[in-house]
C-alpha cells in the first residue's frame, strides 16, 4: 500500500532528519564558518558527480522490481557489476576535480567522494526492497547510512579527517545491510513471476544501460536540483555565503526528504497499472488530492517551527537564515504539490518529457542564479529567489501540460 510504504520512508527520513541535524550541529561548532562551507561545496559537488554511477538502473528496478520476480535477481547481479567498475575510477577523478575547484583538503575529498559513490551502490538494493513491499526494511538501511555518521561524530570524530572517514562509514554499512537483508530474506522467497515479464528481465547491459538513460538523466536533475545554488554561490562568492544558505537550506531538506519518499512509492504504485489508464487516472486524482490537503499544513508547521529550531541549533546563524529559509519553504511547496504529476510522466509513454521539465527547471535556476547572485546586495537571497522561480516552472508545466497528456485517453 503506498499509504504504509510512504509511511515506513517518510518515518525514516524523519529520523535522519533528527541525525542531519546533530550531524550539522557538530560541524559547525567545530569548524569555521569558511572551512564548515567548504566541506558541504565538496560534499554536495560528489553527490552529483556520482549520479553517473547510478546510471538511472535503480529507477528501472523500482518500476519493475514486483512483476520481476525472480528475475530480479539476475537484474541486480547485472546492475551491480555495472556501478561498481564506475565507482573505482570516478571517485579518484572526482575527488580530484572537486579539489580543484573548491579547494580544501585532498584525503577528505577523496574520503567524501567514495562515501557519495557507496550511497549510490546501494540504491538498487533499496529499490528493490520498496518495489517488493519491504518498504520498512529499506526504512531500517536509509536509517542505518545516517546513524552512523551521526554516532561517529558525537562519540570519535574530532578533525576534518576523521569527519570525512565517518562520512564514508556511513554509506558503507547502509550498503552492506541493504545487500545483506535482500539475499538473505528476500531473495529466497522470490518466485518465478506469473505474469508477462518486463523486458527488463532479458536486457543485456548495454540495453540496459540505454533503457536507463532518461532516468539517469531524471536522477541527476534530482540531486542538481537540490544543490545547483549552493554550487553556484561557491563558485561566485564565498564559503561563508555557502554556510548561511546551507543553514536555511537544512530547514527545506526537512521537508523534502519525505517529497522524494513519496515520489519514490508512487514511481512503484503508479507503475503497477501503467497499462490500465482508467486506474492510473484514479490513482493520480487520489495522490494530487492528498497532496492538496497535506501540503500547505506541512507547510505552515514548519513555517512556525524552523525559526525556534535555527535559533536552539545554530545560534551564529539564525538571524541571517530565517529570510532565505522562508523562500525555500515556498520552493518546498511547488516541488510538493509537483510530486503526482511528475510521478505520471515519469511512468507514462513519453518519460523523456519528465527529464525534459526538470532539466528546463534547473536551466532556469542556473541562468536566474548566474544573473541574480551577483548583482543583488545579499547573493544568498538571490539564489532563494532563482530557486522559488525556477521550482513554479517545474510546477506548472507538469501539471497543467504533461500529466494531462499522459491521461487524457482515460480522462475522455
Amino acid at each position: 500500500m503506498p499509504q504504509r510504504d510512504t509511511l515506513w520512508l517518510s518515518g525514516a527520513d524523519a529520523v535522519n532528519l533528527l541525525f542531519g541535524i546533530v550531524i550539522h550541529v557538530v560541524l559547525t561548532r567545530a569548524l569555521l564558518s569558511d572551512e564548515y562551507g567548504t566541506f558541504i561545496l565538496l560534499l554536495d559537488f560528489f553527490h552529483v558527480c556520482v549520479i553517473l554511477v547510478d546510471l538511472g538502473l535503480p529507477t528501472l528496478i523500482g518500476r519493475d522490481g514486483e512483476r520481476l520476480g525472480s528475475r530480479l535477481n539476475r537484474v541486480l547481479h547485472k546492475v551491480s557489476r555495472i556501478q561498481a567498475s564506475l565507482l573505482v575510477v570516478g571517485c579518484v577523478v572526482f575527488a580530484y576535480i572537486g579539489f580543484n575547484l573548491f579547494g580544501g583538503w585532498i584525503g577528505p575529498a577523496f574520503l567524501l567522494s567514495l562515501g557519495a559513490g557507496m550511497q549510490v551502490l546501494a540504491y538498487a538494493h533499496r529499490a528493490a526492497l520498496r518495489a517488493l513491499g519491504e518498504a520498512r526494511l529499506e526504512a531500517l538501511v536509509r536509517i542505518i547510512d545516517r546513524g552512523v555518521v551521526a554516532l561517529l561524530m558525537v562519540i570519535w570524530a574530532n578533525d576534518l579527517f576523521e569527519f570525512a572517514v565517518a562520512t564514508l562509514l556511513g554509506p558503507t554499512c547502509a550498503f552492506l545491510t541493504a545487500v545483506t537483508i535482500y539475499w538473505v530474506k528476500v531473495a529466497p522467497r522470490l518466485a518465478e513471476p506469473e505474469e508477462t515479464v518486463p523486458e527488463t528481465a532479458e536486457m543485456e547491459m548495454g540495453d540496459m544501460v540505454r533503457a536507463g538513460l532518461p532516468f539517469l538523466l531524471a536522477s541527476a536533475a534530482l540531486v542538481v536540483n537540490v544543490r545547483v545554488e549552493k554550487l553556484l554561490l561557491g563558485l561566485m562568492t564565498t564559503p561563508e555565503d555557502v554556510a548561511v544558505f546551507q543553514i536555511a537550506w537544512l530547514g527545506f531538506i526537512a521537508g523534502y526528504g519525505p517529497i522524494l519518499s513519496l515520489r519514490a512509492v508512487l514511481l512503484s504504485w503508479f507503475g503497477e497499472v501503467r497499462d490500465d489508464l482508467e486506474r492510473l487516472a484514479h490513482r493520480y486524482k487520489q495522490a494530487l488530492f492528498a497532496c492538496a490537503i497535506l501540503c500547505p499544513v506541512g507547510g505552515l508547521i514548519a513555517l512556525g517551527v524552523g525559526p525556534f529550531a535555527f535559533e536552539a541549533l545554530f545560534p551564529e546563524y539564525a538571524e541571517d537564515v530565517k529570510r532565505p529559509f522562508y523562500g525555500l519553504m515556498l520552493v518546498w511547496l511547488f516541488q510538493a504539490m509537483a510530486s503526482p504529476s511528475l510521478a505520471i510522466i515519469q511512468v507514462g509513454k513519453r518519460p523523456w518529457n519528465y527529464t525534459r521539465i526538470l532539466w528546463a527547471g534547473i536551466v532556469i535556476d542556473i541562468l536566474l542564479c548566474l544573473w541574480l547572485i551577483p548583482t543583488q546586495p545579499d547573493p544568498v537571497a538571490g539564489a532563494v529567489v532563482a530557486a522559488c522561480l525556477a521550482s513554479l516552472f517545474v510546477f506548472a508545466v507538469s501539471f497543467a501540460g504533461f500529466a494531462r497528456s499522459e491521461l487524457k485517453p482515460a480522462v475522455e
